[in-house]
């Protein structure tokens, strides 16, 4: 960190208002591929019914998808030089994630309710 006398240089108090920038862009990048990754899963799951994946298997997947990866490492690359920014991308990312969980538990609900009651037949009234 560049300090003068106790106080931040002017240098670094707008090196750490781009990397807040960056990261929150990065953020917000992240936010909206996972969005598109989970409508895509969403329709290949509604498509394929026999398959037996649960949210936390999926939301792994959309966590770890390649296309996140260079936004992964840029918010790690600022997070690193500004660790005070680890507490917001912390949160950030938690939030994400459980909105994806939530959003993947939703789209399986109904087919879980598909598998479990596929062999039965209903009431009888006799």
């Amino acid at each position: 960190m560049l300090y003068t006398e106790g106080n931040l240089c002017a240098e670094d108090r707008a090196l750490r208002h781009i990397a807040r920038g960056k990261v929150h862009a990065a953020l917000t990048l992240v936010e909206a591929k996972q969005t598109r990754l989970v409508d895509r899963l969403v329709e290949t799951i509604n498509a394929r019914l026999g398959e037996q994946l649960t949210a936390d298997q999926l939301l792994d997947w959309v966590e770890n998808h390649e296309s996140l990866q260079p936004d992964h490492a840029l918010i790690n690359r600022y997070t690193n030089a500004f660790p005070e920014l680890q507490e917001r991308v912390t949160s950030a990312h938690d939030r994400m994630l459980r909105t994806v969980h939530r959003r993947l538990q939703e789209a399986l609900a109904p087919l879980e309710y598909q598998r479990r009651f596929a062999h039965t037949v209903g009431l009888q009234h006799h």
